[in-house]
């Protein structure tokens, strides 16, 4: 019995461009793209996946974890990489020495990684993740005044720059079921009173991001800095 025989996958770049193409008209003008290639870009190369998105001019990245973007890092990706989970504080300066963009759920989690980077000019570059009804992890917005009073405190943490806050739509790929689309229409509007309140408080934000891979084909949304695409791709 041959027990040399290999097994692998074969990706079409072509049918990558496809969709990557297909996508971007369906983004607002003005709203950038960010890739989402964590678990290994869904099965299909993270570091080829993002060096082909890259080609085609996408301008962020989102991964899982710190192993993930060190990965791209490793590869020769440079662009701006946004973890999505968790990553312990004493990697701060490893964040930030690698370029990397870092969510935060909590003011205690935000404080950890702002007391590792206390003593160096060092600062870590954020997004804020809002629970609007998905029901994971993220700082809570039903009631959006009293969400953004539990926020205002994380812009008194010099270490970090606050740059983004966004947050994950549950349903948003049954654009037939009126019961699931309320449900979205609630989700954006939380997210989208928490962050004019920020600025009504004096903090405008570069990024506001909720469109998933299925808002964007669904329902596109101008105020969307980030169109966050990921296994549709």
């Amino acid at each position: 019995m041959d027990y040399l025989k290999r097994t692998w996958a074969d990706i079409s770049l072509d049918n990558l461009n496809h969709n990557y193409q297909q996508l971007r008209a369906k983004i607002p003008s003005g709203c950038r793209l960010l890739g989402v290639v964590k678990a290994d870009a869904y099965g299909h190369g993270a570091v080829p996946i993002s060096r082909h998105l890259c080609e085609l001019g996408a301008e962020f990245l989102a991964v899982s974890n710190l192993e993930e973007a060190m990965q791209l890092r490793r590869g020769g990706i440079r662009r701006p990489v946004l973890i999505l989970g968790y990553t312990p504080p004493a990697y701060a300066r490893d964040l930030v020495a690698m370029g990397l963009r870092q969510e935060v759920h909590s003011l205690e989690y935000a404080r950890a990684l702002h007391e590792e980077l206390k003593g160096s000019e060092r600062r870590l570059k954020v997004h804020i993740k809002l629970d609007t009804g998905m029901g994971r992890i993220g700082f809570r917005s039903a009631d959006p005044q009293a969400c953004v009073e539990e926020l205002l405190p994380l812009f008194a943490l010099p270490q970090l720059k606050i740059e983004g806050l966004y947050t994950h739509f549950a349903v948003a790929d049954c654009p037939n079921d009126s019961e699931n689309t309320a449900y979205t229409d609630e989700q954006e509007r939380r997210i989208l009173a928490v962050y004019d309140l920020l600025a009504e408080n004096g903090h405008q934000l570069q990024h506001l991001h909720f469109m998933n891979s299925a808002a964007t084909v669904y329902r596109p949304n101008p105020r969307c800095t980030l169109a966050r695409v990921g296994i549709i791709l």
